[in-house]
């Protein structure tokens, strides 16, 4: 039987969202979470640094 295939033109393209959109999606999180990483690296080195923590 060949019930896998579908002659559904609108099946292909539009399951949520394009290749394109979820790869821009992703970098952005990426980046954002890269700079908010950085950010925490950087503040607790500062505080550590100072004697703010008191590790």
């Amino acid at each position: 039987m060949t019930t896998d295939k579908t002659n559904n033109p609108n099946n292909t393209q539009k399951q949520g969202e394009s290749k394109q959109e979820l790869n821009q999606k992703t970098s952005v999180q990426f980046s954002i979470s890269l700079i908010v990483g950085i950010l925490v690296i950087i503040i607790l080195a500062i505080s550590g640094y100072y004697g703010i923590l008191g590790f």
